[in-house]
């Protein structure tokens, strides 16, 4: 679920709320799967803001790129506070007792081809670490290929 020893730490609420779901399936995609429909990693800090976040579509991009604010880190992750504050923030904050106060965050994503069957609701998707990807590749006999991608999707049952 997180990786809390990292310099900044890396949370996947995304898998957690898949498998808190009544069923989670596993999906195995290569890149010509659609793109998610909203951001896979976000910085986010103690208070909840978002620091940072990847860009999936063009419209998100062009929104950042009209944002003074907004620095792109690499054509797909964009920092949208000051970067020269971060950069203090994260060098102060190795220094205090408390650790932190800042972290990567991969949060559940929708999974519209799931949300449009008729008895299914509260569905989520994220993507798992890497070493949880690589068993889910072997345990279902796909070869460990950067090609290769796997989601989780989690769903439960309308009940009537």
């Amino acid at each position: 679920m997180d990786k809390t020893g990292e310099l900044i730490p890396v949370i996947n609420y995304g898998v957690h709320e898949c498998l808190s779901r009544e069923y989670t399936v596993a999906i195995i995609k290569t890149a010509t799967f659609r793109p998610p429909p909203t951001p896979t990693v976000q910085l986010v800090d103690n208070q909840g803001n978002i620091l940072g976040e990847e860009i999936v579509n063009t419209e998100q991009k062009r929104k950042h790129e009209a944002n003074e604010h907004s620095t792109f880190v690499t054509p797909d992750f964009v920092l949208t506070q000051n970067p020269k504050i971060l950069e203090y923030s994260l060098k102060s904050e190795r220094l205090e007792k408390n650790g932190p106060k800042q972290a990567f965050v991969l949060p559940p994503v929708p999974f519209v081809e799931v949300e449009e069957l008729e008895d299914t609701c509260d569905v989520v998707s994220s993507s798992p670490d890497p070493l949880a990807d690589l068993y889910i590749k072997q345990y279902f006999n796909f070869e460990d290929d950067a090609k290769l991608a796997s989601i989780l999707v989690g769903f439960n049952v309308k009940k009537d």
